[in-house]
């Protein structure tokens, strides 16, 4: 589902002041994993955007903090190192699995993300920082549906079990 809203998204585009040293590391990076530098490009803007928005929630701040003010704050004071869990076709996660983690978990090109029942609002909203990049997220009645949407990002789909 996600390369098919690529592929739906995709055009040509012209970005001007690219620095030329980062352009060649993600060519080279490009090649090693046999896909385009586009392709690529289009993932790290994607992770950049949800990085940024959740700026002020790592660092302990509210999330509508003015962006000036949450610009102030070093990265070095984050109070919370985020968890990364990506590049996975199925994942389905627990309660266990959210209580477990170190930080905020930022999931990101996850192709079914389900949340077990197990999973509720004020959990969810504890632990998970952003879901970015995902085809599919699944949901149960139990969680509330906003909650999830008001952390996601380049999603294909969201489903609702009962």
């Amino acid at each position: 589902m996600v390369g098919v809203l690529e592929e739906r998204n995709s055009r040509s585009v012209l970005i001007r002041n690219v620095d030329y040293g980062a352009y060649a590391e993600l060519s080279a990076l490009a090649k090693r994993l046999g896909t385009s530098v586009g392709a690529l490009a289009s993932q790290a803007f994607k992770l950049l955007v949800g990085l940024a928005d959740a700026g002020p929630m790592l660092a302990g701040l509210p999330a509508d903090t003015p962006a000036l003010l949450s610009n102030l704050l070093p990265v070095t004071r984050l109070k919370r190192k985020p968890v990364f869990v990506r590049h996975v076709g199925r994942l389905v996660v627990s309660r266990e699995d959210l209580e477990k983690a170190s930080g905020p978990i930022f999931f990101f090109g996850i192709g079914e993300l389900v949340f077990d029942p197990s999973v509720d609002t004020k959990l969810f909203e504890e632990k998970v920082l952003r879901i970015v990049d995902c085809g599919k997220v699944v949901i149960h009645r139990g969680l509330d549906k906003l909650a999830v949407l008001e952390r996601a990002l380049f999603i294909g789909e969201v489903e609702e079990k009962v």
